[in-house]
């Protein structure tokens, strides 16, 4: 991983010699040496990591080389803020480093010539033989939680009139289980009678091309002794032409087991032929976009992890030495034991093998105990079939740049739903993310696609998922964030404290200078705070990533009410939400600052005018959803700005060259002034008038997120707004004209959500052709709506619909029986007078008969006087 480090280090040093040749005056002669003198001892690093398991000497060189790139960066990133000495002997000094660690290699005893020769390690040799599979080795346990899938791929294979699948893919995480359902497969019998010959191959992480073709020619043809010499005696291109042949000549059957790359596929590719429906290949990997690379149009076979019921039964299959204890008590506290142990193993079933086989050979109440004491290191610990072990194989296999990506994920706690856009944000502000040289492609774009990689290789889950965004949020497997962590602070890279001492993520001392923590717990504490940082030294000088949370933002006192952090001039992302800090006036000093988040839950932040002015990197700013604002907010180049969270209405002189905010509403906005980089913006407008929001949505033609809560004067009209547009929400805008006659012209509009007195009139048409990519639309306290017409044609992608709080509509539209697509109807907080028209037999019934889902929540009766209550929002819009 230090390669990878240093890879970083170089790009950044690169980035500054473009961008600050001011502030690197008389020290760019050095700076490009020691950009050059880190470019040479990058290949000699990649072979350097790869041994590090395997000798301690270099590991100890790895180390001190990750150390010499961090403060190599520090020196400069302080040149370039004109903070540090202005002499020349720091990059000096970083220099000596570097040349005394290159001449004490062979003090060190490392020796590269068989790593540059291509040659595999001893270790890596080792896990290659050990991950070897043949057709023919069947589990020594009963299978269980495949049955489904077998059946599916059974049929894949052999059902030639419906399946015409050249490839069909079996994907999934490491210790899923893909090798297990192929060779059920493969031994099926239905398959063996379907092909007229069948061939195994284990490709694994070395694909030795030649030595795949020649095992797959022996298998299909069962060759005599001569054969096979003959085999061996063919040229490369002879051989694939032969296997070409024999797979249109027969049905065959081959399993690729184990492939890894698109590389590797690449070329084996000659030898197979895509165009013919007799013969098929099966694959298994854990790169989804390989299966999809190989055949776009086969069928992919994901597996999922085992239920709790199946992962008991897996377990009591290899374990079933609890059965032998006489005593019924014993034997119930076994069973407790078990089932609270195999929790742990989340449905993975390696992990429950590996647990099973470990309880075998355990016969008492005692040993049972003692596993159940300490069964996370257990899991982890087992040499021949350890999950570690599995795991990193995908580690492994993982480019430079994205094993940092990976380990970076260790900062979130067990169980976490990680934001994608923080997340990404964060990676940013680490500067883990690289320049493509596209100028069409921004960081956080290459970010999107370092995770759906991390996805597609079945190293990261996805949580929810957002039509507007692709992944909204993203998860670890508990066993993937458990070696997650022990290799990040086994790479020194992160360092995990939990102040409750609950759980132990400790490993062995890391070698070198510790540089990011993660800090958590504390929950009985009503001030805890969870820390996210990146750090040389116990001051935190070179903090880039800071985010504060805690467990009772109401609290008005405490440390953190008044933050003080104007020396952390590194910072790069900084979030304070939900933390109830009302001043920050030291901010003005974060001169780096990409990301800052002060979506605060007090309703009177104080926020100083001037206090992002000098903040010339600035690309997401969330503000709180109320402040206290002397003055015209100020802003710096607003060309890098890409997300504006409740901002305090408009955007105007723009010309020295801040943007700023007029409390008052005027606009003072250039005509030809626009927000090119700017993709989410949602305005908050003053409650006492209407303002006119068309130059400030006019301004910003690529967004594709909009959200406007308060009263406005009028929409503006559908080619005023960026084409791009996918999502709207429109609260409390108090509109009187109809909507939808603008709304439904959006041509990539996917998500509508029509707030608190978004309007207020009583009729509402969507014509025909209307809403063409609309996927759901939210109907939410809209008090005056009597009547909503739906004609034919109108919406034909809705997916989702959901009317609350409209408790004026008499009834749902009839053209809804015509909107094919729509899988779930949602209904809340309806008077029952409502509702009983959608039940079976009502009156409204033939027009939502077709829904797979209705929902009904909060029935009303109208003798309970709801008009005496005050209406609210019934939710609070996310910030």
């Amino acid at each position: 991983m230090a390669e990878a480090i240093v890879s970083v280090v170089v790009e950044r040093l690169g980035d500054l010699l473009l961008q600050k040749a001011t502030s690197l005056h008389g020290v760019s002669n050095q700076v490009e040496q020691l950009q050059d003198a880190l470019k040479q001892i990058q290949s000699l690093l990649k072979d350097a990591d790869a041994q590090q398991n395997e000798r301690e000497s270099v590991r100890q060189w790895v180390a001190d080389m990750r150390d010499v790139a961090y403060d190599a960066e520090d020196i400069i990133e302080r040149y370039a803020l004109k903070v540090g000495s202005r002499k020349e002997g720091g990059i000096q000094n970083v220099l000596k480093r570097i040349s005394t660690l290159n001449s004490s290699l062979q003090n060190y005893g490392i020796k590269f010539d068989s790593m540059e020769a291509g040659g595999p390690s001893s270790l890596s040799e080792k896990i290659r033989k050990q991950r070897q599979t043949y057709a023919h080795v069947e589990p020594d346990h009963v299978v269980v939680g495949l049955e489904d899938n077998l059946k599916e791929v059974v049929a894949c294979l052999t059902e030639e009139v419906k399946y015409k699948y050249r490839v069909v893919s079996i994907c999934g995480m490491g210790g899923l289980g893909k090798t297990t359902l192929a060779r059920r497969a493969y031994h099926h019998p239905q398959v063996q009678s379907h092909f007229n010959c069948h061939a195994w191959a284990c490709i694994s992480q070395q694909c030795q091309i030649r030595d795949v073709w020649e095992r797959v020619m022996i298998g299909l043809i069962s060759p005599s002794k001569d054969q096979r010499d003959e085999i061996r005696s063919l040229r490369d291109e002879e051989l694939a032409e032969k296997l070409c042949e024999v797979q249109r000549q027969k049905k065959c059957l081959v399993v690729l087991d184990d492939i890894w790359k698109v590389e590797d596929w690449n070329s084996l590719y000659a030898a197979f032929p895509m165009n013919d429906a007799n013969s098929r290949i099966l694959l298994t990997s854990r790169n989804e976009d390989l299966a999809l690379q190989v055949d776009p149009r086969g069928p992919r076979h994901k597996l999922k992890f085992l239920n709790d019921e199946n992962s008991w039964e897996l377990l009591q299959n290899i374990a079933i030495s609890w059965r032998s204890e006489d005593n019924s008590n014993i034997k119930e506290e076994m069973r407790f034991l078990g089932k609270d142990m195999v929790s742990y193993c989340k449905g993975l079933p390696l992990a429950v093998i590996v647990l099973g086989g470990l309880l075998a050979t355990k016969q008492t109440l005692a040993e049972w105990e003692q596993v159940h004491r300490n069964v996370k290191s257990y899991l982890h610990q087992q040499k021949d079939l350890g999950i570690s072990m599995v795991l990193a194989l995908s580690y492994d296999d993982l480019p430079s740049h994205l094993k940092l990506c990976f380990l970076y994920l260790g900062h979130f706690p067990e169980d976490f739903e990680i934001r994608t856009k923080e997340l990404i944000q964060m990676w940013m502000a680490e500067g883990l993310i690289l320049q493509t040289g596209s100028n069409k492609e921004t960081l956080e774009d290459v970010g999107e696609q370092y995770l759906k990689e991390l996805v597609q290789r079945c190293m990261v889950q996805v949580g929810k998922k957002s039509s507007v965004a692709g992944i909204k949020t993203c998860r670890l497997h508990d066993l993937m964030r458990d070696f997650c962590v022990v290799k990040a602070k086994l790479e020194n890279f992160l360092h995990i404290i939990n102040v409750n001492h609950e759980s132990n993520e400790e490993t062995e001392a890391p070698i070198g200078e510790v540089r990011r923590f993660a800090i958590s717990g504390g929950s009985s504490d009503p001030m805890s705070f969870g820390f996210i940082f990146s750090s040389t030294s116990q001051k935190y000088f070179h903090l880039r990533v800071l985010k504060i949370t805690t467990n009772d933002p109401d609290r008005q006192s405490g440390p953190f009410r008044e933050v003080e952090m104007k020396s952390l001039i590194h910072l790069r992302f900084l979030s304070l939400r939900s933390t109830g800090v009302r001043s920050i006036a030291s901010l003005r000093n974060l001169k780096c600052l990409q990301t800052l988040d002060l979506r605060t839950t007090d309703w009177q932040f104080n926020l100083p005018n001037d206090m992002f002015r000098n903040m010339e990197h600035l690309r997401h700013l969330y503000l709180p959803r109320f402040s206290k604002i002397r003055g015209k907010l100020q802003l710096p180049n607003s060309s890098k700005l890409q997300t504006l969270v409740n901002i305090p209405v408009f955007i105007c002189d723009v010309e020295d060259p801040t943007v700023g905010f007029d409390e008052f509403g005027k606009n003072l906005m250039p005509s030809n002034f626009t927000f090119n980089c700017l993709h989410v913006l949602k305005i908050s407008c003053p409650r006492d008038k209407r303002v006119d929001i068309t130059p400030m949505v006019t301004s910003c033609p690529q967004i594709y997120q909009l959200r406007l809560w308060g009263k406005i004067e009028k929409l503006p009209e559908h080619d005023k707004i960026s084409p791009h547009l996918a999502k709207l929400s429109l609260i409390d805008t108090d509109l009187e004209e109809d909507p939808m006659l603008i709304l439904e012209k959006f041509p990539n509009l996917k998500i509508l959500y029509l707030g608190y007195k978004a309007y207020t009139g009583k009729k509402m048409m969507c014509s025909v052709r209307g809403f063409p990519q609309l996927q759901s639309l939210i109907l939410d306290h809209l008090t005056n709506l009597e009547e909503w017409e739906v004609e034919e044609g109108s919406m034909p992608s809705l997916c989702h619909l959901k009317i609350e709080y409209c408790w004026d509509l008499r009834m749902v539209p009839d053209g809804l029986q015509f909107v094919g697509n729509l899988q779930k109807l949602e209904i809340v907080s309806m008077y029952s007078s409502f509702v009983a028209r959608l039940g079976e037999g009502g009156q409204d019934f033939y027009k939502i008969r077709h829904v797979p889902s209705l929902e009904v929540k909060n029935t009303i009766s109208k003798n309970r006087g709801v008009r005496r209550y005050r209406l609210e929002p019934l939710r609070k819009p996310e910030n």
